[in-house]
């Protein structure tokens, strides 16, 4: 494959080839609702099932629009790129593009940094959860230099958050009060177990008990 052999010094290593098919793999399936079947034992022969995979899609136009936002890729330029840019892009170890290659410590300093911002000392606060997790994934990166891009919504990147944010806020929960409370928008019924949508939620916070 051409692709395959001009690239050859970026792509020289089987973590890379994996790299890019996990996260195609993810992104895939929420563009799609069905697995990215990728053939072969070997990273080389994988990676090139890959992409065949991705230009069989990549000629239709709707396809292409639909793995470039489960990317989390701009949609303005990176709808004029070729296979071999796309890929590129995932390849490339600089940059973060999902939840699991944040650390723990990361996620929840950053919670409780934009917590106790949006907080107060003298009343509860309501903030919608996706204005709230936008602020977060902003806050991880700034504080650690990373570059990176993770779009908030109703995606493959919201259960992650949320079991995060979950976890969180139970270590806030003491005797005489709650710092951070996860609540349906409405602010009726009990939320979800498994949520997919964070326009549908709100967190409320109490400053004096994060």
């Amino acid at each position: 494959m051409a692709y395959f052999n001009d690239h050859r010094s970026m792509m020289a290593s089987a973590k890379t080839y994996n790299k890019v098919i996990s996260e195609l793999k993810k992104a895939w399936l929420e563009a799609f609702g069905d697995e990215l079947v990728v053939r072969g034992s070997a990273p080389t022969s994988r990676f090139e099932s890959m992409v065949d995979e991705l230009r069989r899609r990549w000629a239709h136009r709707e396809d292409k629009e639909r793995l470039i936002v489960a990317l989390d890729l701009d949609g303005g330029s990176d709808e004029k790129k070729s296979v071999e840019d796309f890929i590129d892009k995932l390849a490339n170890d600089n940059v973060v593009r999902s939840v699991d290659d944040l650390t723990a410590n990361q996620i929840f300093s950053a919670i409780y940094a934009v917590a106790f911002e949006c907080g107060s000392q003298d009343a509860l606060v309501e903030l919608e959860l996706d204005e709230f997790l936008r602020r977060v994934v902003h806050r991880i990166f700034d504080d650690n230099k990373i570059k990176g891009r993770i779009n908030i919504g109703p995606n493959r990147h919201f259960p992650r958050l949320f079991q995060w944010l979950r976890e969180y806020a139970s270590g806030t929960e003491w005797n005489d009060g709650i710092g951070l409370k996860i609540r349906n928008l409405s602010g009726r019924g009990r939320v979800a177990q498994y949520p997919t949508d964070p326009k549908l939620l709100k967190v409320v916070i109490d400053r004096g008990y994060l």
